[in-house]
This record gives structure tokens, sequence and C-alpha cells, in this order.
């Protein structure tokens, strides 16, 4: 935060591969992110927080602007973010040194252990940081593991579990804990409703093998619904501050990769006695709902239960079932079809009464990776259908009931909260909105709703700009985190909401669990519950971190994966759009495959070309051809560099016709 009475501030210091660098401010109202030159760095790394003194700037830089008018120059590291790297080790004048992997670490380190000697170059290791960057120092380390060589197919994998710290393997007293759980005996009954003989289905994609939950429904007589959410009793088995507690929480939450999973519980626990297998008994806590013809809960009872589950169903085979009319799905799951269709409508009904309220529906395309005997055939965009929708809102809505449950009664909580967006973020977005034709209406005092950014998204729908506004809008929201204070959740347009759906992959819906259990049971004033309420700051803290560690681990494994597909395309020319617009270049993303590349401006060779910044486009100074958001262009995959997942491509451009018909020679203008 700021000192009184100075130009300094405190926050976390955010590097870019080119040198420089962002400072994200402690106080949320210093008026927003500070640019730091490469020259004002000091000895500062990514990730560390550090104290800044403001210097005068302007938002215009290098002929561009960035993201903040704010300018500073680091006058100390108060704290280092990083302890350990990885990188490569290479030698030289016969020293060993790493390379860090991490683009936006700007230094190599010296190593000074005897293994690092003996270690060919190009090795991946993760080295200790024993002396960090000074002004006069050179960093040095030492080798703490040896994770391979670069050519193994899973040494990725290894690279981004160290970097964020996502362990691959359980304590062995985790494990022991987890091994001994026995199965559902009659004394776990006792106190449960059994709604063993209820319909009840999961709903989930192709590869899960940890069900969280599943659902039930009814169409009353009035024509509302008894909509009943299963979710695993994970409490039942995970208690408070055992080993597979402790272990839970450094975790935070499951790792999700295309291809394998490393999950916040033993496999035991996780694919087994905690997941809502079908056919098998399985303890879950139950939220009932009665929700009328409008969407609203008019009634809501939670309690420990016993389901079993009949069928596990895909989002594929439901939305087969309810859309595609799929007549030989639809006579094997003749006895589920009434309800398959009951909970499309209250779907239905659902979502239409969040969009009313203001919610934001960002539908942004994610990639999927298509396999063939463990290698990538394609990559494509996976498919929403109405099926996720229907679990989506009823997840949704089981979370937000909870939430105001348990608010009422005035119970310690983990909240998720997704605060109201930056002004200054959203002013810049909607000025580059505002270029492209778009206007967003203001709430009050320069203040947006999320009925405002909604709205726009409705006008994107079908426009070719419509994916590069979106990623810009995403990019002036506030990332959701967990919180003991309730401030709302700007995103979703409601006043309460928490996570209680995933406690198999999530730690705060664990938490969530034990505190509506404890209430339920009436020890929600004993002194196990007060020592959990104790704790709820530092549970919200860490698993908010550990949620976007995960985050960016699964971000850099996809980004490898689309490296290495396209790095055997060298050469090969695609169609694709343009996305998206830089100083230096535009990105591309292919119509055959779903990746993007960036296309350097300097490979646009038929004539020298000048970024438009207001118009956001390239235009050529002779020809005057342009290159703009949406345009269809096709191109040329020129290199991949692995290391760092980057994919370039380069335009295949058409001849220009020279008189009579001749083709005219076309030379890149000396820059």
């Amino acid at each position: 935060m700021a000192k009184p009475g100075s130009n300094t501030i405190t926050g976390r210091l955010t590097c870019h591969p080119d040198g420089y660098g962002f400072v994200i401010p402690d106080d949320p109202t210093a008026g927003g992110d500070v640019f730091i030159p490469p020259k004002k760095m000091r000895n500062a790394t990514h990730g560390d927080q550090v104290a800044v003194r403001l210097i005068d700037g302007n938002a215009k830089r290098g002929g561009r602007r960035t993201r903040s008018s704010l300018e500073g120059e680091i006058v100390k590291v108060l704290s280092r973010a990083r302890e350990v790297l990885v990188g490569k080790v290479f030698h030289y004048q016969d020293e060993p040194y790493l390379a860090p992997l991490d683009p936006r670490y700007h230094y190599t380190i010296r190593l000074v252990d005897e293994t690092a000697e003996d270690l060919p170059d190009g090795r991946v290791v993760a080295a200790g940081i024993l002396v960090q960057p000074g002004k006069h120092e050179t960093p040095l380390g030492e080798v703490v593991e040896v994770l391979g060589d670069p050519g193994d197919p899973d040494i990725q994998y290894k690279i981004v579990c160290y970097t964020y710290g996502i362990p691959l393997e359980f304590p062995e007293r985790a494990l022991r804990q987890a091994e001994s759980a026995p199965e559902i005996g009659p004394d776990d009954l006792d106190h449960r409703r059994d709604l063993r003989d209820e319909p009840t289905v999961t709903i989930d994609g192709e590869p899960a093998s940890d069900f969280d939950d599943a659902v039930s429904i009814e169409q009353l007589p009035d024509g509302s619904f008894n909509l009943k959410v299963h979710i695993a009793d994970v409490s039942h088995y995970v208690t408070q501050d055992s080993p597979l507690d402790t272990e839970a929480f450094v975790r935070g939450t499951s790792v999700y990769f295309p291809d394998r999973a490393i999950p916040m519980l033993p496999p035991r626990l996780s694919n087994g006695l905690c997941s809502l297998n079908p056919g098998v008994d399985r303890l879950a806590v139950t939220v009932e709902m009665e929700v009328d013809r409008k969407g609203n809960v008019r009634h809501a009872d939670f309690y420990e239960s016993v389901i079993n589950s009949n069928e596990r169903m895909t989002y594929t085979a439901v939305k087969q079932i309810l859309i595609d009319k799929d007549r030989k799905l639809t006579r094997r799951y003749k006895d589920l079809l009434e309800r398959f269709r009951w909970m499309l409508e209250l779907c239905e009904i659902l979502h239409n009464r969040r969009v009313q309220a203001g919610a934001i529906d960002l539908d942004l395309p994610e990639a999927e990776i298509e396999y063939s005997e463990g290698e990538v055939l394609d990559i494509v965009r996976s498919e929403r259908n109405q099926a996720h929708r229907i679990i989506e809102e009823f997840m949704l809505l089981a979370n937000q009931t909870v939430a105001e449950y348990l608010e009422r009664r005035e119970v310690p909580l983990v909240y998720r909260i997704h605060e109201e967006p930056d002004a200054l973020k959203v002013e810049e977005f909607r000025e580059i909105a505002a270029r492209f034709g778009y206007t967003l209406e203001t709430r009050r005092l320069g203040t947006y709703s999320a009925k405002s950014f909604q709205a726009l998204i409705d006008k994107l729908s079908g426009q070719k700009e419509s994916q590069f506004l979106s990623y810009l809008m995403l990019r002036s929201f506030k990332q959701a985190r967990y919180s003991q204070i309730n401030r709302g959740h700007f995103g979703l347009a409601v006043d309460t909401y928490t996570h209680f759906t995933s406690p198999i992959r999530r730690y705060p819906d664990l938490i969530v669990h034990r505190i509506l259990k404890t209430l339920l049971a009436g020890r929600h004033e004993s002194p196990e519950a007060q020592s959990l309420y104790e704790r709820l700051d530092d549970i919200a803290e860490q698993s908010s971190e550990r949620e976007r560690k995960s985050v960016e681990a699964e971000r850099d494994v996809m980004k490898w994966i689309m490296a290495r597909f396209m790095s055997q395309r060298l050469g090969e020319e695609y169609e694709g759009f343009i996305i998206g617009m830089r100083h230096n270049g535009f990105f591309v993303e292919l119509i055959d495959h779903f990746v993007e590349g960036f296309v350097p401006v300097e490979t646009i060779w038929d004539d020298f070309y000048v970024f438009n910044e207001r118009g956001h486009c390239f235009i050529g100074e002779s020809n005057h051809r342009v290159f703009r958001i949406g345009d269809q262009v096709r191109v040329r995959v020129d290199k991949v560099n692995l290391d760092r997942h980057l994919i370039d491509f380069s335009p295949v451009l058409p001849p220009i016709q020279g008189p009579k018909g001749r083709r005219k020679s076309r030379l890149p203008r000396p820059r």
C-alpha cells in the first residue's frame, strides 16, 4: 500500500519477456497497474513483492498504448517469489549455468554445486537459488533435482508441476489414511435420508472419473420442480486436521491436463469411495430445492443422504437424446427420458432468470485434444451443448442456495467473490470497443453493471471482431477469488455465492461442506467449529493462489501441446482468421485446427506495413493492403519454439499483377 504523504506504493511485479514489467498494487485504489521500464527494474524478478516510486510517465510508450498510465521505478525488493527455478543446463568457459525456461525471469543462474559440473548441456533441472540477483551480484544456485532430457515425453509435465508447485506424490500418512477408509457400513446410514430408490444420474464429460455431483428431478402438479443436487460427502472421509486434510489444503485443487489429472485426493477416494459412481451406494450431502416456473427457490432443505446413481451419463449422450433425438439412445434410456426433458425445461428457466438479473455469459471457445493411441490426432474447439448448461445451471443454483442459507444464519463462510472491474481497465476496453462502433452503457458515476457487459456481448454475437473484443473484455475484469468477506459476484450478478458442489477437486467446497454439516448438527459453536472459522482467511488465500497456479499450469501444458503439434507441420499452409493485433504483428487462429500463432509484421513482405492503433489494423504504405480483425488469411507455419510454446506464421500472399498480366517481383523494403 502507499505510504502516507509519499509517492511510493507496494505490490507484486509481473515481468514481460521483453524486459519491462507491471506492478499490481496491493492497494486497489492506487490508480491501476504501474508500468516499469526495463532500466527501472532494479534487480527484481517476476512475482517479487516490491516497493515502487512513482515517476512522471504517460500512457504512450514506444508509439503504442500500454495497459497503465502510471509509471514507476522499483526502489526495493520486499520479498522474493522464487526460491527454485526450472531450466536447462549449459556450460560457458567450463562453468555450468542454468538458463531458466520462464522467459519472464531475466537472469541466468551460475550453478556452484558439483552435480551440475557433470550434467550435459540441455539437461532440464530444478535449481535452488542460493544468491538472488543484485546490483553487484550474479545469482547463484544449486541443482536440487534432475528432471530429465528435453526429449522425454513427460518432461513438460514435470517442468510445469515443479514450476507451479504441484505435488506429484502423496505423503505416506495421507495414503495410509485413504487406504484405511472403510466401505459404507450400517452405522453410516443411521442419520441419513435414504434416496437409493430415487432415479438419479451423473452427467459429466467422457474422460471424467471423479464424479462430485448427481441430480434427481420431479415435476410437481403445479408445474414447478423438485430438484435435488447430491454432492459427494467428502468431509465424511477427509476429517478436519487429518493427514488427508492437510494435503488437500496444500494442493487446493485437482489439476486437469488433456491426457491426465493430478487429483487433490488420492485415487481411492477421488475415483472410488467419494465418487458418485453408478450402481453403488455413496454418501452425499443433498440440497433439495422447490423451484417455481420463474426460477425462484420457494423452499430449500439440506441434509446428509445415501444415494445410488442409476446412470453415468455424458454431455454428448444427453445432448443426443434431447437435441438430436437419437432413437437408439432414447430407447436405451426410456425410463429417464421424461426426467431429462424436465432438466432441460428447468435449465432454460434458470438461465433466462440469470440473464434477466444481468449475469454475464461470456462463452469463449476452449481447445480440446483428440488422441489416438497416446498421440495427438487433432486439436479442436470443445463443444458446449445444452447438457453442459443443465449441470452448470443446477450447480450455480445449489451454490447460491447454500451460500444464502449459511449467510442468513450468520455462520462464517468462504465466499466465492468477483469484485467489480477496475474503472481504468474498463475505460481502456470501452475506448477500443468504440473504435469498432460499440458502446458500453454506464450505470452511474462512470461505473458499469454486469448487464452493460452482457448487452455488449449480445451485440457482438456473430460479428468478426467478437472473439477479440470478448477476450479484451475478460481481461478488464478482476479474477474471481475466495474470501471470508462477502463482496458479491459481479459476473453472476448475485449478492451471495460460494463453492459447494465440487469437494472432490476443490478445497473450499470441502470446507463449506464442513461448515454446513456442523450447522445442521448443531455444533456450529463447538471448539472444533471455532478452530475452523479462525482458519478461513488462510484457507481463502491459499485456495485462491492454488487455483491461479493450476490454471497457469493447465494453460502452459495446452500451449506446449499446440506447439509440439505444429512443430510437426513446419512449412504447411492453412487458412485462418485474424483474432488479435499487437504493434509488431497479429494473431491468427487456424480453421482446420484450433491453434493460434503470431504473424510478425516483418514477414508481410510485399510492402512496409504500419500499425494503425485507432483502426486496430495494419496498412501497407504503398499498396494500401489492410489486415484487420476478422479477416481471413492464408498462413504458413514458419517456426516453433517448444521451450516458450510459441508458434510463428507468415502470410501467404497472392502475387501482384504488373502491366500486361506480368507478375511483379516483390522485395521487402529495407528497414
